[in-house]
């Protein structure tokens, strides 16, 4: 049996462009398919401090120890400036029409002795500092644990979980002045 030289370097060449396409096609997906999967779990995204605007308030994000993240059920991500700026987004958003409304899919808050490290805000422990401390004024930090919380926070305070957050911001809410967004 023999075989013509050109069909076998027609087939090989075919194998080589199978192969090359392939290639290409891995190169492209493999990209596509993890931001696919990371808009489906609501992961948080890096923060451009100095760059990246507060969703609520507007001010610049750059304090890397208050900041906090809100992604929608759909992937789109927020930023915000302060835990409490989350907080009041997370509540007014809880009340508005459901045309208006953004169904939260997750909320993720720094953790204030990682501040690089976003945590969900279900899972964290808020201390209150003394004094202004956050951006926004409430002085509301997040930590990982509760002895973490209780060893930073003042006795007479214990720490809050998410709901006493949301609690806290509900009765009290923000500054006069820094709520514009709330405002329109």
């Amino acid at each position: 049996m023999t075989t013509d030289p050109r069909s076998a370097a027609l087939v090989g060449r075919r194998s080589v462009l199978r192969a090359g396409m392939l290639c290409v096609a891995t190169l492209v997906a493999a990209p596509l398919l993890g931001a696919l999967q990371g808009c489906a779990t609501g992961s948080p995204r890096a923060i451009a401090y100095g760059r990246d605007e507060c969703a609520n308030c507007r001010m610049i994000v750059s304090d890397p120890r208050y900041a906090a993240e809100l992604v929608t059920a759909k992937g789109r991500t927020l930023v915000f400036d302060s835990i409490e700026c989350l907080a009041s987004f997370a509540l007014r958003n809880d009340d508005s029409p459901a045309s208006a409304r953004q169904a939260i899919g997750s909320l993720w808050v720094a953790a204030h002795l990682a501040p690089n490290a976003l945590m969900p805000a279900e899972q964290g422990w808020f201390q209150r500092d003394e004094g202004p401390g956050s951006p926004m004024g409430k002085g509301l930090t997040a930590f990982a644990t509760e002895s973490d919380a209780r060893a930073h926070g003042n006795a007479a305070a214990p720490p809050l979980r998410w709901e006493g957050v949301l609690a806290l911001v509900a009765r009290e809410g923000l500054r006069q002045g820094d709520d514009r967004a709330a405002r329109g």
